[in-house]
């Protein structure tokens, strides 16, 4: 009998356009230098937030993760952080738990997108007051 009306549909199931989707990501991924231009601007984001991070050391505590799946760690509530960014310096993050930030930049990023990230992340840990414990 085969598969019938309504045994082939799911959420996560795939169908003709995701997997065209899916094979044109990879067509990308797997041009030459591709990966090798990730892994580099992985380390220069990790070395440029590591390299700002003493010098607001009353927020952060180091940086984690790896490539450009990265998480700065800090002394206070990163939820509020995160909106602090959003709303004060246009800055994207996501928070990961209570005390992590997220960064999460696009596998395209550039030296200047780097460059540009890391000053609003340090503008915004300067003009930033976090809630006082009561």
């Amino acid at each position: 009998r085969g598969m019938v009306i309504g045994t082939h549909g799911s959420t996560y199931g795939g169908n003709p356009l995701a997997m065209a989707a899916g094979q044109a990501v990879l067509d990308v991924v797997l041009e030459p230098g591709f990966l090798e231009h990730v892994r580099a601007m992985g380390e220069r984001l990790r070395g440029a937030l590591e390299q700002m991070i003493p010098n607001h050391d009353h927020l952060f505590e180091g940086v984690r993760g790896m490539g450009l799946m990265l998480g700065i760690k800090m002394k206070s509530d990163s939820r509020a952080f995160v909106a602090h960014l959003r709303d004060h310096h246009g800055l994207l993050t996501v928070a990961a738990g209570d005390n992590v930030i997220r960064i999460l930049p696009p596998l395209t990023i550039e030296d200047a997108h780097i460059a540009e990230c890391v000053e609003r992340l340090s503008a915004g840990a300067r003009d930033y007051m976090p809630a006082q414990a009561a």
